[in-house]
């Protein structure tokens, strides 16, 4: 009777086991399955870091363009600057040689009323004005490199 005891125990263990044994190898099933869908996902992440890294050289080649452009720009822009502030330093110049100096009343202790200066007569149509001398006579050969410094050039003589 002690071996039928034995037995039964023993029957009732390896069930038990066996039970165990097939819920591992269940879970050794979707272990496998987690582990190749994580191997699928290592490798798509790996394709996507390529594109990305292709992307972000392209734009760096982008930026680098537009930076050159602008670059340019700036010089074209620093040049215009400095031509004009130029410019307008010769036709300030000139204005301020053809305009006659102001005479000043001497003082001889008059009050400001009886100082003060009639206006002078205006000119008849009959006269003709003085044409204004161009600030660019030094300059007529200059020849515009850009549409800006082109616009620049007739937006200043258009001033005069």
């Amino acid at each position: 009777m002690l071996i039928a005891i034995l037995l039964i125990a023993t029957i009732a263990y390896a069930v038990m086991l066996n039970r165990r044994l097939t819920d591992l190898r269940k879970d050794q099933s979707e272990l496998e399955k987690l582990a190749q869908s994580f191997n699928d996902a290592t490798i798509r992440a790996e394709e996507s870091i390529h594109k990305l890294t292709g992307s972000a050289d392209d734009m760096k080649r982008d930026v680098q363009d537009t930076l050159r452009k602008a670059e340019a720009l700036r010089d074209d822009l620093n040049f215009l600057i400095e031509r004009a502030g130029a410019s307008a330093d010769k036709l300030e110049e000139r204005v301020r040689n053809n305009r006659p100096e102001p005479q000043a009343p001497a003082f001889s202790g008059k009050k400001v009323k009886d100082t003060v200066v009639p206006p002078e007569p205006k000119a008849t149509p009959a006269a003709k004005p003085k044409p204004e001398p161009s600030f660019l006579d030094d300059d007529d050969d200059y020849k515009p490199k850009t549409d800006a410094e082109r616009e620049l050039l007739k937006a200043l003589e258009s001033v005069r």
